[in-house]
């Protein structure tokens, strides 16, 4: 059986793709700065940074829609848990994250 090297690389050697979506479709900032507000508590990338992001991806519209189902969740999450900590937010919001990278 043959394995693959792995590399390590320093993350200051790490850089950004290319922008490939100079204009996201109308609508497209609204529904990012909606879904940020519902998980501002645990997730503070600012909204030029997020909206390069997306600019990034091969998929805009289908990562949106992902980020827009986490935001859900999380916000479901903590109306249900009204006690949660910070650390339990938190918690629970990298959870989220993980269900998503399958």
């Amino acid at each position: 059986m043959k394995y693959m090297k792995t590399k390590k690389n320093k993350l200051s050697e790490l850089k950004l793709g290319p922008i490939r979506d100079e204009i996201l479709p109308d609508g497209f900032i609204f529904r990012v700065q909606k879904y940020k507000e519902k998980i501002r508590e645990v997730e503070k990338t600012s909204i030029e940074e997020t909206v390069s992001n997306f600019q990034r991806d091969l998929y805009p519209e289908e990562e949106l829609k992902i980020w827009e189902k986490i935001a859900k969740e999380y916000q479901v999450a903590n109306k249900d848990n009204p006690k949660w900590t910070t650390t339990e937010k938190k918690e629970h919001f990298g959870k989220l994250l993980l269900s998503t990278m399958s």
